[in-house]
């Protein structure tokens, strides 16, 4: 097992990069001592969650076990984890409870296609993406209109915000059409690879959002 996941990580560089990520930057946060002020605190247990639930992925791999069931499982926590995180940073009463029952509806919708479905529609993940990033506009929204930042890329969340961004909108549209391209195996690998890429790019723009973070709330 050992032996495939490793020819794995080194045949897949990019994917492994994508897997490790999440550790560099919680790393990075306890060597620099970066302090988890406020909801920073949300991001950061996000991102050990993330690196944590990646290891029986390539651990079934490796065991070349089929592992799509917990794939779309992990997905949908992710996304509801995002979701959730926007409950803490808009300070805006009717869309906190906006985003409370969205959660509840996706829950439900993800919870029934478990139920009911031999295989999770991709697209109930498009949906979760689509959520996340009109969320992400709300978001940036607020920030404009009812914080006052002099400099907003000063702004931690304005970056965390940006990252998940280039995520859920760089990826919508592959997870779309995954049931076409899932069956074209050339164009099925470079669709995963940009996928890392853009996990890659998500967690460089939190990475930013947490130096910033400790330069901003030290200023406060």
């Amino acid at each position: 097992m050992v032996d495939n996941i490793v020819s794995l990580a080194l045949r897949y560089p990019v994917m492994s990069l994508a897997t490790m990520m999440p550790l560099f930057l919680i790393l990075m946060i306890r060597i620099k001592r970066i302090p988890l002020e406020n909801d920073l605190k949300f991001v950061y247990w996000f991102c050990l969650f993330f690196f944590i639930s990646d290891i029986p992925l390539w651990i079934t791999t490796g065991l070349k076990i089929n592992n799509q069931t917990y794939f779309y499982i992990r997905e949908l926590i992710n996304h509801l984890l995002i979701i959730g995180f926007y409950y803490f940073i808009i300070g805006l009463k009717r869309t906190k409870k906006i985003i409370v029952a969205t959660e509840i509806i996706l829950s439900i919708l993800g919870l029934s296609s478990f139920l009911f479905f031999t295989e999770i529609p991709n697209q109930l993940t498009t949906i979760y993406k689509a959520v996340i990033i009109v969320l992400i506009f709300v978001h940036f929204n607020y920030i404009i209109k009812n914080l006052k930042i002099k400099q907003i890329s000063d702004y931690p969340y304005f970056w965390i915000s940006s990252g998940i961004l280039i995520f859920s909108s760089g990826s919508i549209l592959i997870f779309l059409f995954f049931t076409f391209t899932f069956e074209l195996k050339p164009l099925f690998k470079i669709y995963s690879q940009f996928l890392d890429v853009l996990v890659i790019l998500m967690f460089i723009f939190m990475g930013i959002g947490f130096l910033k973070a400790k330069k901003y709330y030290l200023n406060e």
